[in-house]
């Protein structure tokens, strides 16, 4: 089958290695310029996605990189995998979807099978997506062309293999919906099929605000364990002993990345127009939106032992990406950490070899992890946990360290 995967991020370039894996022939539309010109050199900028995986499925014809979906012949199915952010008011930013439709709307024939797998609220498929096909292809939903939703289910820095992880599926009508499922049987080893395009978009949103929501409750819970003095991690560890009714989250610094701090705006935003805006998502945020301003005095307190002041103090951060093994630092709590450590007077650096570019803030230094940047440093901060980090050389470096992680197991490191 002929296949546009529209955005090649950390969805749509495994998603569309994945399906040319499978046979299919792919066209990778990707309108960022240096991204695609990676793409055609078979270079990927994803650490779950290898290179030689690219140039291999590139070479057989079956990865075609191209600027967007109306460079790309007319296809059989179409899948929507941009980002979906937030409006400066906190409510649903559709406009990558937006545009990805009017691309595809260029090229689109009938009988046509478009996939929206960016994630959205509960009916964005139904009245915002379809309708609008409609008015810039002049193509009939459910007569002349197919929709249906499957949200992505990737974990990056998580090893796993994606056709592994169980595909959701549905179609805004039966027709599409058997379409769907039987395009995604041919890339994923099990594909679930749900009643309606609603109940999957949903679940995605309740996949992520699930995992949002029990982060804030070990985050709140971790502030009282330490007013009591006892060791937080060690009691969800003495919790998780339990083979059922309990699932472990941690504690940390904050929460990242692009999904779940967007993700409960999303859920709250269809909630509110339904009249019945949630209050737990609202103290999760704000729970979770505390966290930076939090390990900032807990870092003051820490150095405090010693007295040497937060103003005037370097401070070393390890990690800028907003988890271990991944180079994504959207929305990363390091950047809340180094905003506040800098209104606080400190001089900030940052250590993260995943993250090569150096940031558009004053707030921060990028620098490589040595051993005279960690001598330097009156304290040293870690933030995100990475495999590849020489830990030793922290370690062995005589500096206050403040573990936000629960990475470091020695007696004289400091935990969150």
């Amino acid at each position: 089958m002929l296949i546009t995967v529209v955005g090649q991020g950390y969805v749509g370039l495994p998603g569309a290695v994945a399906i040319a894996s499978a046979g299919h022939i792919v066209y990778a539309a990707e309108s960022d310029p240096v991204r695609l010109a990676s793409l055609t050199r078979c270079h990927s900028y994803i650490a779950e996605v290898d290179s030689e995986d690219l140039r291999r499925l590139s070479e057989a014809g079956r990865y075609r990189p191209v600027h967007d979906a109306s460079r790309a012949p007319s296809c059989d199915v179409y899948l929507i995998a941009t980002p979906t952010t937030l409006t400066p008011h906190r409510t649903p930013d559709l406009r990558h979807i937006d545009t990805a439709l009017a691309d595809i709307a260029r090229s689109a024939r009938p009988g046509a099978l478009i996939v929206l797998e960016s994630t959205i609220y509960p009916g964005a498929l139904r009245h915002h997506v379809a309708p609008l096909f409609e008015k810039l292809s002049r193509l009939r939903a459910g007569t002349d062309v197919h929709f249906a939703y499957s949200p992505e289910r990737l974990d990056p820095g998580r090893d796993t293999v994606l056709e592994e992880v169980p595909k959701l599926v549905s179609g805004l009508d039966a027709c599409s919906g058997r379409m769907a499922r039987d395009f995604y049987r041919t890339i994923f080893r099990h594909v679930v099929e749900v009643s309606g395009a609603e109940v999957a978009e949903f679940a995605k949103l309740l996949e992520n605000t699930f995992r949002y929501v029990n982060i804030a409750y070990v985050n709140e819970l971790s502030k009282t364990a330490k007013a009591m003095n006892i060791p937080f991690r060690e009691v969800v560890a003495a919790a998780a002993s339990k083979p059922f009714g309990f699932m472990p989250f941690h504690h940390g610094p904050g929460v990242g990345g692009h999904c779940l701090p967007s993700n409960l705006h999303y859920l709250n935003y269809v909630l509110a127009t339904a009249g019945a805006p949630s209050e737990l998502l609202a103290a999760a945020e704000r729970i979770n939106g505390s966290m930076p301003d939090y390990t900032v005095e807990r870092l003051r307190l820490v150095l405090s032992r010693t007295r040497t002041p937060l103003r005037g103090a370097r401070v070393l951060v390890l990690g800028l990406a907003f988890k271990a093994g991944v180079a994504d630092d959207r929305d990363s709590p390091a950047y809340a950490i180094s905003d506040s450590l800098v209104r606080a007077g400190a001089d900030v650096r940052v250590a993260d070899a995943w993250v090569a570019r150096q940031p558009a803030t004053d707030s921060f230094r990028l620098v490589e992890l040595t051993a005279e940047e960690c001598a330097a440093a009156d304290a040293i901060l870690l933030v995100t946990d990475h495999r590849d980090v020489d830990y030793d050389l922290v370690l062995h470096s005589g500096t206050v360290i403040l573990d936000c992680r629960g990475h470091l197991d020695a007696q004289e490191v400091e935990q969150l």
